[in-house]
């Protein structure tokens, strides 16, 4: 488990130590993670996703996997996906979008291919209500759609009309609640199927990227304030030609998050961020998709991503991925004199923030634990050897750090948290506890922790 450590180690000696260490070996980043949620949807693509009213989750709305259109709902919260039985519902449907309307606390859903094409639904977190308006852009599916926050609208661009078939057109339409309203601008970014949109709520404008027009495929950025589409000039790197991408903002990193598509010839597996004024592609890749489902979920600052098309012609999942910094305890600790101590953070460690474990259920008496910190887990090798009776190691001893003990718990706070976006950290606790086994140690569960912003 590595060596001990006399006395309490700052914690800018714990950075230098650990970006000594992460420096000198191979390191590789791994912001998207693949989850194993207990239950979840069945492998689909063309759903509708979102984030939930009230903060509840990721919400998610049909799509299919066979011939049929889905018309379930589902909730991802926790980890886990529930399916939502509210007592109305939208008919099943593909190539739909939706958004939460953050003013009024629901989720938006328009048109899609299949029965309903040209409806507009609400979701309060309870049911679904079909909203009766009095104008409307039409079938529609495979459009691009935002919320512009600083104007209480929905914003709809592009699409094609009703099941997934016809030309695709240069409409602006936006709805107030109320009713649906198309807006001429001056310019715009042309007839466009399948066009990547979110809404930028530093820059205070819809963003769009890409969409296709015939086989002719875009990779052009625009903006929209409402009054008119503007193209933006951008001279760096930018994301390959696509259409049938997703977009989202993290409102935490004031960053627009763009994952997947395709063109002709295949599917992407990269992820870029849009920051306002140009494009950065992130090193970290999940599996390859397009017509999948994206939400970014404000709460635990993660972008969520399921299901989709993931190999030409009809490869389809069911997997769920989160991106963003995160942490998750694993392994099991070793009974001590007060129980089995238990390591756990209340929070992601976030670049320039606080990366802070809590450790508990230590021997009462102030004495003192290690930290140890690791590049990899190991898959709980038995510390039998070393008089740890019954105890595991399950990280590599790279740092070990020094800390005190006081009425069976302990604290370390180790900031400001340098890194990279993506690195990932393991930790476990070893802790002081007279007569307990031969070598007076107890061992605490693990943490994987992945540093992000």
């Amino acid at each position: 488990m590595g060596s001990f450590l006399p006395v309490a180690v700052p914690a800018r000696a714990v950075a230098a130590l650990c970006l000594a260490t992460l420096a000198g070996g191979s390191y590789a980043t791994a912001q998207w993670q693949q989850q194993a949620p207990l239950l979840a949807p069945s492998a689909r693509r063309g759903m509708a996703m979102c984030e939930a009213p009230s903060g509840a989750g990721a919400l998610l709305f049909g799509g299919t996997g066979n011939p049929l259109p889905s018309n379930q709902t589902w909730l991802y919260s926790g980890g886990d996906w529930t399916q939502l039985s509210p007592p109305a519902q939208p008919t099943g449907r593909i190539e739909v979008e939706m958004v939460l309307d953050l003013a009024r606390n629901v989720v938006v859903l328009y048109g899609g291919t299949g029965a309903g094409g040209s409806e507009t639904w609400e979701f309060d977190g309870g049911n679904w209500t079909l909203i009766t308006t009095a104008t409307s852009p039409g079938p529609r599916s495979r459009y691009g759609l935002s919320y512009d926050i600083a104007r209480g609208r929905v914003v709809m661009y592009g699409g094609v009309g009703g099941g997934g078939l016809g030309f695709p057109n240069n409409q602006t339409w936006e709805y107030n609640g109320v009713n649906w309203t198309q807006v001429v601008t001056a310019n715009n970014p042309g007839a466009l199927d399948r066009p990547a949109m979110c809404y930028h709520a530093a820059l205070g404008r819809t963003v769009l990227f890409g969409g296709a027009l015939s086989s002719t495929l875009f990779d052009t950025t625009w903006t929209y304030d409402g009054v008119n589409w503007t193209q933006v000039p951008v001279t760096g790197l930018r994301p390959p030609v696509r259409n049938a991408a997703k977009m989202v903002y993290d409102s935490a990193r004031a960053v627009c998050v763009l994952n997947g598509g395709q063109t002709s010839a295949m599917i992407y597996d990269d992820t870029w961020e849009w920051n306002g004024a140009g494009w950065t592609q992130q090193a970290s890749q999940t599996l390859a998709a397009r017509d999948h489902g994206l939400a970014f979920l404000p709460g635990p600052r993660q972008v969520v991503r399921f299901g989709g098309f993931t190999a030409l012609p009809n490869g389809i999942t069911d997997e769920t991925w989160e991106f963003g910094a995160r942490w998750t305890p694993y392994g099991s600790g070793c009974v001590g004199s007060n129980g089995v101590p238990v390591l756990t953070m209340p929070g992601a460690g976030r670049i320039g923030g606080n990366f802070t474990l809590n450790l508990t259920n230590l021997n009462v008496q102030p004495l003192l634990a290690v930290l140890v910190f690791g590049l990899t887990s190991t898959p709980g090798l038995p510390l039998d050897g070393i008089g740890m009776t019954g105890c595991l190691g399950f990280v590599s001893p790279d740092v070990t750090v020094g800390i005190t003990t006081a009425a069976g718990q302990a604290t370390f706070t180790w900031s400001p948290l340098p890194g990279n976006l993506g690195d990932r950290l393991y930790a476990q606790a070893v802790g002081l506890d007279p007569g307990i086994n031969p070598a007076w140690l107890t061992a605490s569960n693990a943490i994987d922790a992945t540093l992000g912003f």
